[in-house]
């Protein structure tokens, strides 16, 4: 577990929001203490060596981990170890028209060292997901001891009331998620006020409407699993949410 990563999406091999990917991988490799042995340049070259040794797709997934390499036994090794440096290349399935969402069980402890960074410690989430596969949903929403709500499994929560789309901080539990940062930071888009607030259950009952955001997803409009279908004026609205993000032309 002792581990970071960040997934990025590529484009027709464009990399999507490179430089916010890198930014919170160097920032959990500080709060880890795990050495950052390879700069930007570097990481651009073994991933265009990747694209370059495999065939091209449209939609594709670079997965870049760094392990706190081989310690031996022992929560810490008595000297200081090389981390492991893995980049890997895999197809990137189109995104679900829409998900249905389960409300987990299982919390998020906000005041955990690794909250605010993507690690590989990610069983809480993989049980809160298998518990909404077992309820027939697709995604899970899960809480932290508060009750309040910080975010689905795999992504970040929009809540929507009125004209407002709200999604709750890191201070709650939530990732801060790239595609959630480039939507909050232009604080309006396709009708929608963006911004954070607490989320709580009373609130996503009396939402006008959900949606998920992950780098991969982008935005994908959602639906309790109980309450039935995304319509089709939700799915318009989840697809203008992706139109408004910033579009990249180079790697």
């Amino acid at each position: 577990g002792e581990a970071v990563f960040e997934t990025i999406l590529l484009k027709h091999g464009i990399a999507q929001f490179w430089p916010a990917h890198m930014a919170r991988l160097s920032a959990a490799c500080r709060a880890f203490g795990l050495p950052q042995a390879y700069d930007d340049r570097q990481l651009k070259q073994a991933v265009l060596a990747l694209l370059d040794a495999n065939r091209a797709a449209p939609r594709q997934i670079i997965r870049i981990t760094v392990t706190g390499g081989a310690g031996g036994r022992g929560l810490v090794p008595p000297q200081g170890t090389p981390p492991n440096w893995l980049v890997q290349l895999s197809l990137a399935a189109e995104p679900p028209e829409a998900l249905r969402l389960h409300l987990s069980t299982i919390e998020k402890t906000p005041n955990s060292p690794a909250n605010g960074h993507k690690t590989t410690g990610y069983l809480d989430n993989i049980m809160a997901r298998r518990q909404a596969l077992d309820a027939g949903a697709d995604e899970a929403i899960m809480r932290n001891p508060q009750g309040r709500l910080c975010g689905t499994a795999a992504g970040t929560l929009f809540v929507q009331s009125g004209k407002h789309l709200i999604t709750p901080p890191v201070s709650e539990g939530a990732l801060p998620g790239i595609v959630r940062g480039a939507l909050l930071q232009q604080k309006r888009c396709a009708g929608l006020e963006l911004s954070e607030g607490l989320v709580d259950i009373d609130l996503l009952h009396r939402a006008d409407a959900l949606f998920v955001s992950n780098s991969v997803m982008e935005v994908v409009p959602a639906c309790m699993a109980e309450s039935g279908a995304v319509e089709a004026g939700q799915k318009k609205q989840g697809h203008a949410l992706c139109e408004a993000l910033p579009q990249f032309s180079d790697f």
